[in-house]
């Protein structure tokens, strides 16, 4: 790295180039994630290059003026990134209104108001650790969170460097000819600090299962501090104040470097994968890759990538790479959607096209002449105002589709409240011994709405504990002064029986209390996450069985559990030994096989709300419905004791699951049956129980 190669210019082709397979690694991961599992480093690296670039010019302007102005700064920023962003915004909300269906509109506009303002990486965060938004579907404005990350690290790191500017003074003219050298130095501390602490928490974050962390700036602000750690180095070296042994800066060891870099990030690229914990240690790999490269710079001799670096083709993707990134995933979406299934190999060379050519229109009518328009250039304040106006415009039409949404689904919620309030003959489960048909009015409305089926919930507020959560709940419905008594026992799946349970009991006259926890199965057996620090499931199931087998009132354990958990250890012999206890402690078990799933990659409520007159059309096959992991049945044969509670014949018919039943709509989300179907349930459920309890 000898000082030519490394001193701060406005434009350097390596790095223009370095974004190439940069943007091209994170579009290959959206198409074909099984072929580049580990593409997604590609923002890690856009990380770095930013750091580097944002810092080397805030250094220039530092080091010659001795302060930062803030507002040419943030000017020139909104020129840069604001029009094509904004662009993308406005395009997308009224493309998602024509294509996405209306179960999806607030979404949406909650995803373009946070993406105008820079925010939807903390959305993402905020989502990421609700256990009922974790499974939303992607939405076209989700990779936003990148951008929001830089925008925010552009906020608070010139606000860095001109507190040292402010605070400390500069060297004294004449012996030192490098009068910016005490500054430096207290930028090292200051950038280093600010790396050490965010690496810090990213990899607690990654280890510890916190699933927001991957969006979390605090977890990623040290990629981009990486590189402006590497500003303050080529600035230093520019100024003889870094000096680097001879061999270091020689060609061949510098074309060494960055092809052995090069190799570090494709080898990461196609071995990193979702089961990664990122970022933490492992984005050092694409991170210190990056790094190397650009403080290579441009190399030649033997081993030297110099013609491929400035090949027009490599250099037109670099410069496109921003609008390329804007584009290209809601381009997938969208096809997703109107196609039903994800891109085949084809479909994905396609969409890359069409990606490429949006980027190509979006840099040159947008993008460059927003960003040499003079009429803005020579005033920060006409480019701030004009940012501002820009970001308004986005923001007031990302309202629109929530606004479009409520209106819609006023009216329809009116009719399913009077439905749900007086159900009339066939109403939900009733109609299924009728041959289940979809409606048995003539009004086809469905009951709940499909765009407020996520809300349509067991009302027992948080009785039912998060994944994280270090204590289970103990709560009491039903009648308080039962003579007999219920326990529901698990996870999100048999909190999904309780109104069915619950209302039972009522009529009855019986007692229900519950231990439930999002994630966590009622069994002996470890969860492979719970392995992992995602959830914590072992702790809170040693205090409900505590709990259960100390209870002496307990007549009847009911549990259930979502099949597609994966366990350390063998589920069925888990499943067993939990039962086997409350047996033991004389506390009967009845256990209910798992309900079936729509096909993963869709929601039944989104399918329903585009086939309202058409509700067969999101039936789906039984054979396959149900989850391999399902331990039920055979966890009962290790214990034969425990009674078996199967309903399968009340969500499929004939070897079909509908996803509408008597006007009820089955599932709230993806595998969670909605309360109001359960609520009509009640009879089948309560005779089946009954007979369980009376066989005992």
């Amino acid at each position: 790295m000898s000082s030519n190669s490394v001193q701060v210019k406005n434009f350097r082709p390596e790095i223009q180039a370095l974004r190439a397979p940069a943007v091209l690694l994170v579009v290959a991961y959206h198409l074909e994630p099984n072929v580049v599992p580990g593409g997604y480093i590609g923002v890690d690296i856009f990380f770095v290059i930013s750091g580097f670039l944002i810092t080397s010019h805030l250094l220039r302007e530092a080091e010659r003026s001795g302060r930062v102005k803030l507002s040419a700064f943030f000017a020139g920023r909104a020129r840069r990134i604001l029009p094509a962003a904004m662009l993308v915004i406005l395009v997308v909300v009224a493309a998602g209104v024509m294509i996405l269906p209306k179960t999806q509109w607030g979404t949406l506009g909650t995803q373009a108001l946070a993406s105008a303002f820079s925010v939807q990486n903390w959305v993402l965060a905020a989502d990421s650790v609700d256990y009922l938004a974790a499974e939303q579907a992607a939405g076209p404005l989700q990779h936003f969170w990148s951008l929001g990350v830089e925008e925010q690290f552009y906020l608070f790191w010139p606000l860095l460097i001109l507190a040292v500017c402010w605070l400390v003074k500069p060297n004294l003219p004449g012996s030192h000819s490098d009068q910016f050298a005490t500054r430096r130095r207290w930028l090292w501390m200051v950038f280093g600090t600010v790396a050490l602490l965010s690496l810090g928490y990213s990899v607690y974050a990654g280890y510890s299962g916190d699933a927001a962390g991957y969006f979390l700036t605090t977890t990623r602000i040290w990629e981009l501090a990486i590189g402006g750690l590497l500003a303050l180095g080529a600035q230093a070296h520019a100024k003889d104040a870094l000096r680097l042994p001879r061999w270091v800066t020689a060609w061949s060891t510098r074309n060494l470097a960055v092809l052995l870099s090069l190799m570090a990030i494709g080898i990461a690229a196609f071995s990193y994968d979702g089961a990664t914990v990122f970022p933490g240690i492992a984005a050092a790999v694409p991170v210190l890759g990056c790094a190397v490269i650009i403080a290579a710079g441009s190399t030649r001799g033997p081993g030297s990538l110099h013609q491929l670096v400035n090949w027009a083709p490599v250099q037109w993707v670099g410069l496109a790479s921003y609008s390329l990134y804007l584009w290209h995933w809601p381009l997938i979406v969208f096809y997703t959607e109107l196609s039903g299934g994800k891109p085949k190999p084809l479909q994905s060379l396609a969409l890359l096209a069409g990606s490429l050519i949006l980027a190509w229109g979006s840099l040159k009518i947008v993008e460059t002449p927003m960003r040499r328009l003079r009429f803005l250039a020579v005033s920060p304040r006409r480019s701030l105002v004009a940012g501002v106006a820009m970001v308004a415009v986005a923001a007031s039409v990302a309202l629109l589709p929530g606004l479009a949404q409520e209106r819609m689904v006023q009216q329809e919620s009116r009719v399913a409240a009077a439905l749900a309030e007086k159900p009339p003959e066939g109403f939900g489960a009733a109609s299924l011994s009728h041959g289940a048909p979809a409606f048995i009015t003539d009004e086809h409305q469905v009951v709940p709405v499909p765009a407020e089926a996520a809300n349509d919930l067991p009302d027992i507020g948080s009785c039912v504990q998060n994944p994280q959560s270090t204590q289970i709940k103990e709560c009491e419905f039903g009648s308080k002064d039962g003579t007999f008594t219920v326990a529901l026992v698990g996870d999100s799946h048999a909190a999904h029986w309780f109104e069915a349970l619950n209302d039972y009991a009522l009529s009855k006259g019986w007692k229900v209390v519950t231990y439930l926890k999002n994630s966590c199965p009622f069994n002996a057996a470890q969860r492979k996450a719970d392995q992992d620090g995602s959830i914590n499931c072992q702790e809170t199931f040693e205090q409900s069985m505590d709990a259960l087998t100390k209870r002496n009132d307990i007549d009847a354990v009911v549990t259930s559990s979502w099949g597609g958990s994966t366990f350390v250890s063998d589920p069925a012999k888990g499943l067993a030994a939990a039962w086997a206890e409350l047996e033991d402690a004389g506390k009967p078990v009845y256990a209910i096989v798992d309900t079936p799933r729509p096909p993963k990659d869709s929601y039944a409520r989104d399918c329903v709300e585009q086939n309202i007159n058409n509700p067969q059309a999101c039936s789906f096959p039984q054979k396959g419905a149900y989850e391999k992991g399902d331990a039920t049945k055979a966890a009962a044969k290790l214990e034969p004791r425990v009674k078996v509670l199967d309903f399968s014949d009340q969500f499929c018919v004939n070897g079909t699951c509908p996803a509408v039943v008597g006007n009820v709509l089955i599932y709230r989300d993806k595998h969670h049956i909605s309360d109001t179907y359960m609520s009509t349930l009640v009879p089948v459920f309560g005779q089946r129980l009954q007979r369980a309890i009376d066989s005992k």
